[in-house]
């Protein structure tokens, strides 16, 4: 069973009941972004590092492959309302640093659909429900399930106004080749 936060109404389970065949999730928008998250399983994970200055897990493997989790729509020029991955409680202490070391190999890994709680109390108190999209995977080393999904929050002194669901997608991270600098020594000034 999944961890949920105490502000996480979650609808749907990321554990689907074992007497129904695993199907995948309507996606919620006409074309999905990333990569397929059927490319994890096998994978083995190495480390896990959180940006600490936008809204990303990045996964490093074995293989030396790297994939991302990122927020649909994240912009890091115009960030607009400030955005955030959470995740259920046990990644989030194995990330109080940032960045944890494993060895964990992938057993699953889906696109779920979530359902919580959205709010706006600025004027005049709203509620509603908002469907999106997380990542749950599982190891076969622990065999919980464990799930991140994106928020966008509004804080008006220091007290939440605002409280709404993105979605979010894996893609791969291709790095470019590092150019390696000449060494050029030091050559002498000369000052006449």
């Amino acid at each position: 069973m999944l961890a949920s936060s105490p502000t996480q109404t979650t609808a749907a389970s990321c554990t689907p009941p074992h007497n129904l065949p695993r199907r995948r999730p309507v996606p919620l928008r006409l074309q999905s972004l990333g990569v397929d998250p059927g490319l994890l399983v096998g994978k083995v994970l190495t480390k896990l590092s959180r940006s600490s200055k936008h809204p990303t897990l990045t996964l490093y493997f074995s293989d030396n492959t790297t994939f991302q989790i990122l927020v649909d729509g994240y912009d890091p020029v115009h960030r607009g309302l400030p955005k955030e991955l959470e995740m259920d409680s046990s990644l989030e202490q194995l990330l109080t640093t940032g960045q944890a070391h494993v060895e964990w190999t992938i057993k699953d890994c889906a696109l779920i659909t979530l359902t919580d709680k959205a709010f706006e109390s600025r004027e005049r108190e709203q509620r509603w429900d908002q469907n999106h999209t997380g990542v749950a995977f599982r190891f076969f080393e622990d065999q919980m399930w464990h799930c991140i999904w994106a928020t966008l929050t509004d804080h008006d002194h220091g007290t939440c106004v605002f409280r709404s669901y993105d979605d979010v997608y894996i893609d791969q991270l291709h790095r470019s080749p590092r150019k390696r600098r000449a060494h050029v020594p030091d050559s002498p000034i000369d000052l006449r």
